[in-house]
């Protein structure tokens, strides 16, 4: 059985929850999907916790997908299309700064996502799922996991796709399907069973 992996983040901000673990977490319990194993991590909002999750991740499975959220802008889903090797300064979830460091010593300046993105809008869109294109990943946690997940694919054999979402705020309002709606954990389980079909077609 082939595993899919989703990994949301811890709350940050003061906030007290992470729209993207929920989300995550959410999407996992359903267990498997089509004959692929689901399975959800929760990565700390630090610099350099992306990498060590999904490090530590696959030494316990080998996830043919990564799908990994983000808490982003109201109203709207974000498909994250480019991930720069930067770190904003700003702090971390324990105080730490990222001090001028990239994202990656020796990688490139940017990576693009693998995936294909604008098909996946394009579905979502037909939903009536508020959803558009994004270029800029934050240059915070997102974007260095997006960075990692897109050097991650390079370097092992096993994974064959990777994505990075932005979800609404916990508790914000958007349109859904024509509806007023709040983003909460109904909401964003809705999204991953809309997103799982676009993302893996029925063979």
């Amino acid at each position: 059985m082939h595993e899919i992996l989703i990994t949301g983040f811890t709350p940050f901000d003061g906030r007290p929850v992470n729209a993207s673990w929920i989300a995550a977490s959410a999407l996992a319990r359903k267990g498997e999907w089509r004959g692929h194993r689901l399975r959800a991590i929760e990565i700390p909002v630090c610099w350099g916790a992306p990498r060590l999750a999904l490090a530590q991740a696959l030494q316990t499975g080998t996830p043919s997908l990564i799908l990994s959220m983000g808490e982003g802008e109201p109203g709207i889903f974000r498909l994250e299309t480019r991930a720069r090797n930067v770190r904003r300064e700003r702090a971390d979830n324990v105080g730490r700064m990222p001090a001028g460091e990239p994202n990656s010593p020796t990688g490139p300046d940017e990576r693009r996502s693998s995936f294909a993105c604008q098909a996946l809008c394009d579905a979502l869109s037909a939903q009536g799922i508020p959803v558009r294109l994004s270029e800029d990943a934050g240059a915070y946690l997102c974007e260095e996991l997006l960075y990692t997940l897109e050097e991650f694919k390079e370097t092992e054999p096993a994974i064959n796709q990777v994505l990075f979402v932005h979800v609404p705020p916990w508790g914000t309002p958007l349109q859904w399907q024509g509806k007023a709606r709040v983003c909460d954990e109904a909401l964003l389980q809705e999204f991953g069973e809309a997103m799982l079909p676009a993302i893996l077609p029925q063979p």
